[in-house]
């Protein structure tokens, strides 16, 4: 289930990570990677960074949905996130992201793409502790009934 769980997360390209930011829900979008037992994306100073700091105990959530026959899928993973302080970690997780999203977007993706963010932005990882998922009748299990929303 794990290893079906997060090859779904590799393929996708959104999440929606949740946090606790002054004590209150926050669910913001994001763009990552899975590598080794862990998702790792990157971030600027400001809301998520805060809250990640005051709580590290997050939950990240990826979907998708057919139009076509209402079927969907969704993984939840739960975690605890730490900022990246290893140089050699975070040029990692960079050169994973433009390999993702190269691969998804194309041009103008590439060397450097990612780079403009370096000096502001602080890399985050997200050690997989549990992950859920659940299908309307496709691929993952457990599953609910056909194109049941």
């Amino acid at each position: 289930m794990i290893e079906e769980a997060t090859g779904f997360l590799r393929h996708t390209l959104v999440a929606h990570l949740g946090l606790v930011s002054d004590g209150k829900p926050y669910v913001t979008p994001m763009a990552f990677v899975v590598d080794d037992g862990r998702i790792l994306f990157r971030t600027r100073p400001g809301r998520k960074l805060e809250a990640i700091v005051e709580n590290p105990a997050v939950c990240i959530e990826a979907c998708s949905f057919d139009e076509s026959t209402g079927e969907w899928q969704s993984v939840i993973v739960n975690g605890t996130a730490a900022q990246v302080t290893d140089p050699a970690v975070g040029e990692h997780a960079v050169t994973l992201l433009l390999e993702k999203y190269a691969r998804q977007l194309g041009p103008p993706m590439g060397i450097g793409a990612l780079q403009p963010l370096a000096s502001t932005s602080h890399v985050i990882e997200v050690v997989i502790d549990q992950v859920s998922n659940m299908t309307s009748g496709i691929g993952l299990a457990p599953q609910t009934g056909r194109g049941r929303l």
